[in-house]
Formats: structure tokens, C-alpha cells, sequence
């Protein structure tokens, strides 16, 4: 299929990005990162199909992971950790959760409510998979609320519950152990009574705790 001139320019632009992603410099570098962070967010606030930028990375997926492993500690590599989520969320293989393995490599400090409703989701999702692989449970734990993971998971919680999705919220917290009393600092009057319906209607279907025999 050929390509409209401004879809060839902007494949262009995204391959020149990724040549200097791999260049000794590392002041070109973080340009080339910038540039490409830039061109992926524009398209990816609202995802109704693949966005043209994720489209025209793929082929560039794997290389771009076998850079990230030849590097050294550098906010170059955290920053390349962070486009490599957001590209997992589309190119990382059925299983392979990468896009979480890369936000977590990235550090919890990002704005991850940048890159769209759809990232958001898909961390979520994949933090409960992972959960349910009896993989993370000695991570998520709110007696060690320091920890990158359960940073993400109060930063996915916070976004939910800003974006009108409090179901979604109250399911991650319930999915990965009842953390449910994280949902006291983000509740308020705006939010309060559907949170508090989809608590009400989902409690007969938790099983029953211990101490409430």
C-alpha cells in the first residue's frame, strides 16, 4: 500500500529517531527520544485503532529491545525503557507482558497517563496477570508501599479514578490481593456513589475474609 506523502515523511522521521537512538552521543540520543515520545503521544491520547507511529516501529521493535540490553546504566536507558512500553503495547508477543517489564524498568516516576487510557489499561491488565501467576505477590504490599510496583498500582489507581473509571480501580485492587483501602485518598463527591455502588454490587462475589466467619 502506498503511502500518502505526509505518512512517508512521518515513517521517515520515526526511522532517522530511531537510527540516533543508537548513536555514541548521548545529548543525540535524547533528542531522537524526545522527538519519538513526542510523535507517539500525539497519536496515542485516544486509541481507536493501531496509531500510524506504532505501526511504522514495529519493524524496529526488536532492535530497538537488543539496544536497550547493550546499554549501561544511563537516563538515556530509563527513557528508552519508557518508549519500549508504550511499544509492547502493541508489539510485545501474547504472554510476554513486556510493556509492565519495561514501565517497571523505566521507574515509577513517569507520567503514565500520558501515553492514553489504553496504556493505562493494558499495565493494569497485565499486573493481573502477573498476580495470578503467583509471580508478584510478595511485591504488591501496602506494608511496603515504596516499592516501584505498588508505586505504579497507586499511579494506575489515582488515573482510574480521575477518568471516570472506578470500576476499573476497585478491580485491580480487589484482583491483586484487596487493597481496597487505597480507594480512600482518590474518593470525593464526584465519585463517591458510583464507587461506592460497584463496591456494594461486586461484595457478593469476594469471598468472605477470615475474621468475617
Amino acid at each position: 500500500m502506498d503511502l500518502s506523502e505526509e505518512d512517508l515523511a512521518l515513517k521517515e522521521k520515526l526511522e532517522l529517531y530511531v537510527e540516533r537512538i543508537q548513536d555514541p552521543d548521548p545529548g543525540i540520543q535524547m533528542i531522537a527520544l524526545e522527538g519519538m515520545r513526542h510523535e507517539i503521544r500525539s497519536s496515542t491520547s485516544s486509541m481507536t485503532a493501531v496509531p500510524k507511529p506504532l505501526k511504522y516501529l514495529r519493524p524496529h521493535y526488536t532492535a530497538l529491545k537488543s539496544y536497550y540490553e547493550l546499554m549501561g546504566a544511563s537516563d538515556v536507558k530509563i527513557n528508552l525503557a519508557d518508549i519500549l512500553s508504550i511499544l509492547a503495547l502493541t508489539m510485545s508477543a501474547e504472554g510476554e507482558r513486556e510493556s509492565l517489564k519495561y514501565r517497571l524498568l523505566a521507574g515509577s516516576d513517569g507520567d503514565i497517563g500520558s501515553w492514553g487510557h489504553e496504556y493505562v489499561r493494558n499495565l493494569a491488565a497485565e499486573i493481573t496477570l502477573e498476580y495470578a501467576d503467583n509471580e508478584l505477590h510478595v511485591h504488591i504490599s501496602d506494608e511496603n508501599p515504596s516499592c516501584d510496583l505498588m508505586k505504579l498500582v497507586r499511579q494506575i489507581v489515582a488515573f482510574h479514578m480521575r477518568h471516570n473509571a472506578e470500576t476499573e480501580a476497585v478491580d485491580l485492587l480487589v484482583e491483586i490481593g484487596d487493597h481496597l483501602q487505597q480507594l480512600i485518598e482518590h474518593v470525593d463527591k464526584t465519585n463517591f456513589k458510583k464507587t461506592c455502588l460497584y463496591l456494594t454490587s461486586s461484595a457478593r462475589y469476594l469471598p468472605a475474609r477470615p475474621d468475617d466467619a
